[in-house]
C-alpha cells in the first residue's frame, strides 16, 4: 500500500502546529478590553482603573503612598455601599519579619446567618521599594473590586456571608494575614477562601489547590462552578505541597485548617518585585482571567454549604487537567494504580500482537530508541551546556535569578533545538513499515515515568520523597497512545483526522509545560523545555512517522532555531524597556565612625563606579553581620568614603533586671532621621528565654524551644517600621552571658539625600530586586555587658548594668 500524500501529511502538519498553538492560546480570555458592558459583568476595563490609581508609586508598608492606597481601597469599597473597617496589629512572621500591618475588611451579609463564609483574599502592600505593585497584588485588589462592585449589581442577596480581607505585609512575611487568622473575631466564621496573587505580570493565572486533607471535594465544586478557562492540574497541586512557595492563604491553613483557592500568574517574571511592575505591563488578558475565575467561583461559594469547611480526608484526592470543550478531566488517585499496571500490562499485549501481525520487529523496536532517546539526550545537552554558556554574559549575571528578559526566546530556541535533532535522527531512521515499531519507545519512557513518580505505595510513591501523584494524568495521553499504536499496527495508513483527534491529550498535556516549567522554576530547568519537546514529538510519531520529508522538516526547524536563538540575543542587551539592575548602599558604622558604599552588582556599572571606583574591594567582611537578600545573596563589592555627619542610631535602656539567674533587659531604639526598616543580629551563641518586640510576645520555636530560633545567619529580626515608630524589644537570657545585638537602620532614600550627591540612575537601570537598595545603613552595635549602673547607653561604648 502506497504511503501518505504529501498533501494530506502537510495538512496534518498544519493542523498539529494550530493544536499547540491554540494548546497556548486558549488559557486566558480574549485581550479585547470592552468599555460598555453592563454593570452585572465583570469588566477589564473598569477593573484596569483600579490598577492604574493603585499602582502610581510604590506603596511599600510605612511609605506615604502605602497610606493613599490603603485610603483608596477603603473609600471604593465605602461606594459600594460596605461598611469597612481596618485590623493594625504587631505581627512576627516564624523567620522573624516584623510590621505593623493594617488589613482592610467587609463583610457583604448572607441570608443564612449560621453558614460558613467566603473570604475574598488578596494583599495590597507593595515590595519595598520601588515596585509600584500593579501585578502583585494590584491586579488582585482590582479584581476583587470589581467582581464585587459586579455581583452587588445582580441585587442577589448569597446564603453566606462574603468576607473581604486585603491583607498588608504580605511582602514582609505574611503579617496581614497572620493578624486576620490569628486576632479577628471574623476568622472563626471562615468556610473557605480565594485568593488572588501574582508573580510576574502576565501569562494565564493558575489554580492551586490550598488543604490539610485532599482535593476532591474542592476539585468538584470548582468545576460544578463552570469556570470558562481553567488552568488547574494535579501535577501542580502535588509540586505545590512539596516546595516551599507560602501566600496569605497558606497562614488560613497551617493556622486554622482552612482550605481555599490560589489564583497566581507567574508569566513576564523578570517584572516581579521591579519597577517594571506597572500599570502599562500588566497583561489585560491576564487581569481579565482573574475576573474569569471570581464570578462564577464567586456565585456559586457563596450559596454553597460550607458546614464541612469543604474539607475531606487526606488522601481523597483527585487527578484532574483541562482539555479543549471538555474543560475538567478528572478521576481518583485510588485509580492509578490499577491505571498504570493496566496501561503497562496493554503495552506489552501490544507489542506481542505487533509482532505476531509482523508490524513490530524486536530489531526496529529495539531501534526505535535510538532516535528517541537520542533526540531527548541531545536536546538535554544543547539546552543545558547552552545555557550554562551565556548564563556568565554580564546580561544575566545581574538579572532576575529566575527568568530574563529574553527568556521566552531562549525557551522557544531550546524547544526548537529539540524538534531539530528529532526529525533528522527519525528521518535516518525513517521506514514505512517500521512506524508501529518507532512508536514504542516513546510509550514505554512515559509508562516508565508514570510508574516512577505516580504509582502510590502507601503514603509515598516508588521513590521516596518524589511521589508525584498528580501526574497521574499522564496516563491520558499514553492510553491515547496505545490507541494510535494500535491503528498502525492493523493499517498501513489509519486516518490522519482520527490520530489528530488521539493527539489531542499529548499535545494539551505537555505542549504548555514546555513553556510553564522554565517560566515557573527558572532557566537554570531550560532543558526541561526541550526533553518535553522530544517527548512531544516522540509521542506524535504515529503521526509525524508518515511523513516522508523529516528531512526538510528538521531543515525548517534549525531555521526556526536559528532565528528564535538570533532573536534571544539580539534581546540579551539593556534599554529603556529591558533596563539594568543596579544597587547602591551607604553603609555608615557608628560604632568606629567610618563608612563604605556597598553594591550587590557583580558587574559595575558606570553608574555603580561613581562612588566605588574601578577597583572596589570584595564585600566579605561586611557581609559577616549584614542586611540579607531574599535569595541570600550579600553585597558584591564595598569602597570606603567619607563619614557623614547623620542622626544617630539612639539606643536607650528602660529596664534591667535579675531573677533566678536570668536577667532581662529592656531597651529602645529611635532615630531623628527616617527608618523604613530596622534589623537586629546576634551571634547563634546568644540564645534568649524570652523576648517582647514593641509589645508582641515572640513565640518560642525550633527544636530548643525558644524565642527567634529560626534565624537567617545571626539575623534575628526585620522589623518593617510605620510612622517612623521606636523599636522597643524586651530579652530574658542567662545572665552570666553578655549579648551583643548589632543594630541597622535602614531607610530608603538615599538618592533624595543631597549631601550623598547620588546622580539619577541613567534611564536603561532600575532598582535591583530581592535587595536592601537605594538605601541609608546606619549601624550601632548594643554590648549588654555588666556591673555598669547609667540609665543611657553611651554613644558606642559597652552598656552595663548591674
Amino acid at each position: 500500500m502506497r504511503a501518505k500524500s504529501h498533501l494530506t501529511s502537510a495538512a496534518s502538519f498544519v493542523v498539529i502546529i494550530l493544536m499547540i498553538w491554540y494548546a497556548f492560546h486558549s488559557q486566558t480570555p480574549s485581550a479585547q478590553v470592552q468599555e460598555d458592558l453592563p454593570a452585572t459583568e465583570w469588566s477589564t476595563a473598569r477593573a484596569l482603573e483600579h490598577v492604574k490609581a493603585i499602582s502610581l508609586k510604590p506603596h511599600y508598608v510605612g511609605s506615604n503612598a502605602h497610606h493613599e492606597v490603603r485610603d483608596y481601597i477603603k473609600d471604593e469599597f465605602t461606594k459600594l455601599g460596605l461598611n469597612v473597617t481596618t485590623q493594625k496589629g504587631y505581627d512576627i512572621s516564624w523567620n522573624g519579619n516584623m510590621s505593623q500591618p493594617e488589613n482592610i475588611i467587609a463583610r457583604i451579609k448572607g441570608s443564612q446567618p449560621d453558614s460558613k463564609a467566603l473570604v475574598l483574599l488578596t494583599h495590597y502592600d507593595s515590595d519595598p521599594h520601588s515596585s509600584k505593585g500593579a501585578s502583585d497584588a494590584g491586579s488582585g485588589v482590582a479584581t476583587i473590586l470589581e467582581g464585587v462592585r459586579a455581583f452587588l449589581a445582580q441585587n442577589k442577596q448569597p446564603k453566606n456571608d462574603i468576607i473581604i480581607c486585603i491583607t498588608d505585609g504580605e511582602e514582609l512575611g505574611l503579617n496581614g494575614a497572620s493578624l486576620f487568622v490569628n486576632s479577628h473575631p471574623w476568622a472563626k466564621d471562615v468556610g473557605f477562601v480565594l485568593n488572588f496573587e501574582a508573580r510576574g505580570s502576565g501569562g494565564p493565572s493558575y489554580m492551586l489547590v490550598e488543604t490539610n486533607g485532599g482535593n476532591r471535594k474542592i476539585i468538584e465544586e470548582f468545576m460544578a462552578a463552570g469556570t470558562d478557562y481553567p488552568v488547574a492540574n494535579s501535577l501542580a497541586y502535588s509540586i505545590y505541597q512539596m516546595i516551599p512557595n507560602d501566600t496569605d492563604l497558606t497562614i488560613f491553613r497551617e493556622d486554622r485548617d482552612i482550605n481555599g483557592l490560589n489564583f497566581a500568574f507567574i508569566g513576564d517574571h523578570f517584572d516581579y518585585h521591579t519597577e517594571l511592575d506597572t500599570y502599562e505591563r500588566l497583561d489585560r488578558n491576564t487581569l481579565a482571567h482573574q475576573g474569569s475565575y471570581l464570578m462564577p467561583l464567586l456565585s456559586h461559594f457563596s450559596n454553597l454549604d460550607m458546614t464541612d469547611r469543604v474539607m475531606v480526608d487526606k488522601g481523597e484526592d483527585l487527578v484532574y487537567f483541562p482539555l479543549p470543550l471538555i474543560k475538567m478531566v478528572t478521576f481518583p488517585f485510588s485509580w492509578l494504580a490499577a491505571l498504570i499496571i493496566g496501561s503497562g500490562i496493554l503495552l506489552l499485549l501490544l507489542i506481542v500482537h505487533g509482532i505476531r501481525k509482523r508490524r513490530i520487529t524486536l530489531k526496529h523496536l529495539f531501534g526505535g530508541f535510538v532516535p528517541f532517546l537520542g533526540s531527548l539526550i541531545i536536546g538535554y545537552l544543547l539546552s543545558n551546556y547552552g545555557w550554562a554558556a551565556v548564563k556568565t554574559n554580564e546580561f544575566y549575571v545581574d538579572m532576575n535569578p529566575v527568568f530574563p528578559y529574553n527568556g521566552y526566546w531562549m525557551i522557544a530556541t531550546a524547544a526548537f533545538a529539540a524538534v531539530t535533532v528529532s526529525f533528522f535522527l527519525y528521518h535516518k531512521f525513517y521506514h514505512r513499515d517500521r512506524i508501529a515499531s518507532l512508536s514504542v519507545a516513546p510509550l514505554v519512557l512515559l509508562w516508565i515515568i508514570s510508574l516512577a513518580i505516580a504509582f502510590p505505595v502507601e503514603d509515598g510513591g516508588l521513590i521516596p520523597n518524589i511521589y508525584l501523584g498528580g501526574a497521574g494524568f499522564f496516563l491520558v495521553p499514553l492510553l491515547a497512545g496505545l490507541v494510535m499504536l494500535w491503528l498502525n499496527i492493523h493499517q498501513k495508513r489509519p486516518s490522519y483526522i482520527l490520530l489528530l483527534i488521539l493527539a489531542v491529550p499529548a499535545i494539551f498535556v505537555f505542549a504548555p509545560f514546555i513553556k510553564a516549567f522554565p517560566v515557573a522554576l527558572g532557566m537554570s530547568i531550560l532543558f526541561v523545555a526541550a526533553v518535553l519537546s522530544a517527548l512531544l514529538f516522540g509521542l506524535l510519531i504515529p503521526i509525524l512517522g508518515h511523513y516522508r520529508k523529516k528531512g526538510l522538516l528538521a531543515f525548517g526547524s534549525l531555521i526556526a532555531t536559528v532565528v528564535c536563538l538570533c532573536f534571544a540575543f539580539a534581546k540579551a542587551e539593556f534599554s529603556q524597556t529591558q533596563p539594568k539592575p543596579t544597587s547602591l548602599v551607604y553603609v555608615h558604622n557608628q560604632d568606629d565612625n567610618t563608612a563604605q558604599w556597598a553594591t550587590y552588582d557583580k558587574v559595575l556599572s558606570d553608574w555603580t563606579k561613581e562612588k566605588l571606583g574601578t577597583e572596589p574591594q570584595r564585600a566579605k567582611e561586611l557581609n559577616a553581620n549584614s542586611i540579607d537578600s531574599k535569595y541570600g545573596t550579600g553585597f558584591s563589592y564595598a569602597a570606603k568614603t567619607d563619614y557623614k555627619n547623620l542622626p544617630e542610631i539612639e539606643l536607650e535602656i528602660t529596664a534591667d533586671s535579675t531573677v533566678n539567674d536570668l536577667r532581662t533587659v529592656k531597651f529602645k531604639v529611635t532615630s531623628e532621621s527616617v527608618v523604613h526598616r530596622y534589623e537586629a543580629f546576634a551571634d547563634a551563641k546568644y540564645s534568649f528565654e524570652k523576648a517582647t518586640v514593641n509589645g508582641l510576645e515572640i513565640e518560642k520555636s525550633g527544636d530548643d524551644q525558644r524565642p527567634f530560633s529560626n534565624r537567617w545567619g545571626n539575623r534575628f529580626l526585620s522589623y518593617y517600621v510605620t510612622d517612623n515608630a521606636a523599636l522597643e524589644m524586651e530579652l530574658t537570657f542567662d545572665a552570666s552571658t553578655e549579648p551583643e545585638i548589632i543594630v541597622y537602620a535602614a531607610s530608603f532614600d538615599l538618592l533624595e539625600q543631597e549631601q550623598f550627591n547620588v546622580s539619577q540612575r541613567p534611564l536603561d537601570h532600575m532598582s535591583m530586586p530581592f535587595v536592601l537598595n537605594d538605601a541609608v545603613l546606619r549601624k550601632r552595635t548594643i554590648k549588654l555587658s555588666k556591673n555598669v549602673k547609667s540609665e543611657e547607653l553611651p554613644p558606642v561604648e559597652d552598656v552595663t548594668h548591674g
